[in-house]
């Protein structure tokens, strides 16, 4: 069988399949319009000796009415299951905003106290920024002063007041630190100052005689002293108060021994009565390094260190200086 053949016998079998489908669809369209008109009667009889009533219906009509009635309940039906779907939205939209009205709340509780560690930080690094330098200028806030956040469902509230807020607080901390930053600079430069100030305790003992006037028990008279004397026990250490060079090192009947060390920054020290001392001239010495022991001479019978501090050619009170500056 060839080709063209075998594509006539499926056309004919083709045909002859919708031909018969075609039939068969017929004969039940016409089944059910004969159907449909066959007619049903309905009979009401009342109790009572009226006439009775007879309703002639279609099983056609019967037909399209339960297809209507079925039509507009799943219309309902879909109505309803949209209408529920929008009430469960709209109930989680409501719950969603009093979340989000809970989260508000916390979130202004959270910038009023981030805010009250800022003022707290700025102001304290301002203090001591304007203590160090004397300038305040710098330390002026910059662009703000908002007052404190609370919720409320006021609508007059500023709905960017927590932006303005945040913004606020973000630009003093840049500037406490920018101060602080300043502030560690010059402490980084005072620190080499203080290093070389005589801030120590040159001989453990007790202030014999302060600074200043003081009845002298040698002359009964009332003198000035220039520095203080230190009440020792005898070859006790005598150590430098500050780094420095040994400049000057001698010995007087009213002195006794002494040495003289010349500090950074102009500073100068003086210690005498000592009976022994440990360096030589032009020495180099640290903080804390032994110079010589204690003694005493003919000015002081009894067994002293006497300590000056002088700035320049002017004696100060070495007593302020005792362990009041450190490190």
């Amino acid at each position: 069988m060839n080709l063209k053949s075998y594509l006539a016998l499926l056309y004919y079998r083709l045909r002859y399949k919708y031909q018969d489908l075609k039939l068969k669809l017929d004969i039940k369209i016409a089944n059910w319009n004969k159907k449909g008109k066959e007619r049903l009667t309905v009979m009401v009889i009342p109790h009572s000796e009226q006439k009775t009533i007879n309703f002639h219906i279609s099983y056609r009509a019967i037909t399209i009415f339960i297809g209507t009635i079925l039509v507009l309940l799943l219309i309902s039906s879909i109505n309803v299951l949209s209408h529920s779907g929008s009430i469960h939205q709209l109930t989680e939209l409501n719950l969603s905003n009093q979340d989000f009205i809970r989260q508000s709340a916390k979130m202004k509780e959270e910038i009023n106290g981030l805010h009250e560690h800022v003022e707290y930080y700025h102001n304290h690094v301002g203090a001591l920024y304007g203590r160090l330098t004397g300038d305040n200028s710098k330390v002026a806030k910059g662009i703000g002063g908002a007052e404190k956040l609370s919720f409320s469902s006021d609508k007059n509230l500023a709905p960017g007041a927590e932006v303005f807020r945040l913004k606020e607080d973000v630009h003093n901390l840049k500037v406490a630190n920018e101060l602080t930053q300043e502030i560690i600079s010059i402490l980084k430069k005072r620190k080499n100052l203080i290093r070389q100030t005589p801030s120590i305790w040159p001989v453990k003992g007790y202030v014999l005689y302060p600074y200043g006037e003081y009845l002298n028990p040698v002359t009964a008279r009332r003198d000035f002293n220039n520095g203080l004397d230190i009440g020792a026990f005898p070859g006790s250490e005598v150590v430098a108060t500050a780094p420095g060079t040994v400049y000057e090192i001698g010995y007087t009947r009213n002195t006794g021994y002494f040495v003289k060390v010349a500090h950074k920054f102009g500073w100068k020290t003086i210690y005498s009565n000592l009976d022994r001392v440990k360096v030589k001239a032009n020495q180099q010495i640290s903080k804390n390094e032994v110079l010589g022991f204690v003694g005493k001479s003919e000015n002081s019978p009894q067994y002293s260190l006497h300590y000056e501090i002088h700035v320049g050619t002017r004696a100060i009170d070495p007593f302020a200086f005792l362990n009041q500056i450190q490190d």
